[in-house]
């Protein structure tokens, strides 16, 4: 039953009740109340709008969806790509210093007075590695911060990160220098 139908049956009943005689209640109030809300405009939906509603509502759900799957296959990106360079960072520097150290045992039998020439060059290799290990680390410290929901806690994060981005790069810097380093000695033996 809509509102209108109800007032319409309401009107009848108190015009029914005062023509009995019944004054208890102030009867022409109520009737004229029960006209007044009789003659304003219904506000229910058709079938048509709630449909509409329906649709637009699960297209906003739908798109939440996307975007939240979007933002986290994103996050899931840059996982990946970190841990990439974490790898290929851990295997260069250590690489260069597993080569590095196998050249100066080959040196120490057949030349062993050139060995300490070589030992200045092991070292931003050794400096690498270990700059990387602490990224990892760090990383591992940075998510667990940001895990947290307190405002100092992302901070702190937030400083983590960015000390492990700074360690990260540092990491590929100091395997240049060992190259550099490693090429001045070589290429003064030539």
């Amino acid at each position: 039953m809509s509102t209108r139908q109800f007032a319409t049956q309401m009107k009848t009943l108190i015009e029914d009740v005062k023509s009995k005689g019944t004054a208890a209640i102030y009867c022409d109030n109520l009737i004229a109340y029960l006209r007044e809300v009789e003659s304003s405009p219904e506000p229910e939906l058709t079938l048509i709008e709630i449909e509409k509603y329906k649709a637009d509502l699960q297209s906003a759900i739908e798109v939440s969806k996307h975007t939240h799957e979007g933002q986290l296959e994103a996050f899931r990106a840059v996982i990946n790509a970190g841990q990439n360079a974490i790898k290929s960072s851990f295997l260069l520097n250590g690489g260069a210093s597993v080569a590095l150290l196998a050249f100066i045992g080959h040196l120490a039998q057949f030349k062993p007075e050139k060995v300490a020439t070589f030992g200045s060059c092991m070292l931003p290799f050794a400096f690498g590695v270990l700059a990387i290990a602490m990224t990892s680390g760090f990383t591992y410290l940075s998510q667990w911060f940001y895990a947290g929901a307190r405002p100092l806690a992302l901070k702190i994060g937030f400083g983590l990160n960015i000390l492990t981005i700074v360690l990260g790069i540092s990491s590929y810097g100091l395997f240049v220098w060992g190259l550099l380093a490693t090429y001045r000695v070589l290429a003064s033996y030539a």
